[in-house]
């Protein structure tokens, strides 16, 4: 088995990554970043989100396994104090996995056409003015929303941003994408539907109208130097794999890491 550890800067500077490489290749596997077989993300959800960005043309072929040494860590399964545990579930290969598909954000903006990709959500904001656009499910109009964006999000990625902006947790499971309210205004002028809307996974969300000053964000990325006219977001042929231990529950996931 082929294995990359894949680290952010400041756990680099620990040492944190030359210890884990050398665990693994200790316990007979090899080291190899270009063409992992998995990628052992240490460190939390920012990690996770950086390394699927980084192997993005090579996601059919990768799995992914991540240990928490930092906070949330809602994508880690494992605890830093469990290496010994997760080196042995390599050994034995005793894993369950789950796959997602990515959500993919097709711009349209004055200089160009371009696509994205994200796990959590792809959204517009805009920090300076009145954010002005209608918004299409497979190009029929559903509203024209007054507020500060507008957040798109897979059922992987309803428990963050998403979640803080009061939209619904969904089971991974379900595929579908989710359209969530930032700061919407809503008065005898201005209407909306005020609340978060789920659509089935083969439904396009068409977002379009005054963009000009409006900021894409996409995980933890923003473009923000483009002027927009329109994005789309949808789900993608892209999926992600990602290694669990055997007794995983997402159910006790959602009570670790929101309720106890």
């Amino acid at each position: 088995m082929k294995i990359r550890v894949f680290t952010n800067v400041r756990r680099k500077e620990s040492g944190l990554q030359e210890k884990i490489e050398n665990l693994i290749i200790s316990n007979g596997f090899e080291l190899d970043n270009e063409n992992p077989d998995v990628v052992l993300y240490t460190g939390g959800d920012g990690t996770f989100l950086r390394s699927v960005q980084y192997y993005l043309d090579k996601l059919n072929k990768i799995k992914f396994l991540g240990i928490n040494f930092g906070n949330l860590g809602f994508f880690c399964d494992y605890q830093k104090d469990d290496l010994d545990q997760l080196i042995q579930d390599l050994k034995d290969n005793k894993f369950s996995e789950t796959t997602h598909s990515l959500l993919k954000g097709e711009i349209v903006s004055e200089e160009k056409t371009e696509t994205i990709y994200a796990i959590n959500e792809i959204r517009i904001e805009n920090p300076f003015h009145t954010l002005i656009c209608d918004v299409l499910i497979n190009n029929d109009t559903l509203e024209t929303f007054h507020g500060n964006g507008l957040l798109v999000a897979s059922s992987l990625g309803s428990s963050a941003y998403n979640k803080s902006l009061g939209g619904s947790i969904i089971q991974p499971t379900l595929e579908c994408l989710q359209l969530t309210e930032i700061a919407t205004i809503q008065n005898n002028f201005n209407r909306s539907l005020g609340s978060s809307f789920v659509v089935n996974k083969s439904d396009k969300i068409t977002l379009k109208g005054e963009l000009k000053q409006s900021v894409v964000g996409f995980d933890y990325q923003t473009l923000n130097d483009i002027v927009l006219k329109e994005l789309t977001v949808s789900l993608s042929d892209k999926k992600v794999t990602i290694l669990h231990p055997k007794n995983y529950s997402y159910l006790q996931k959602i009570k670790r890491s929101f309720i106890q």
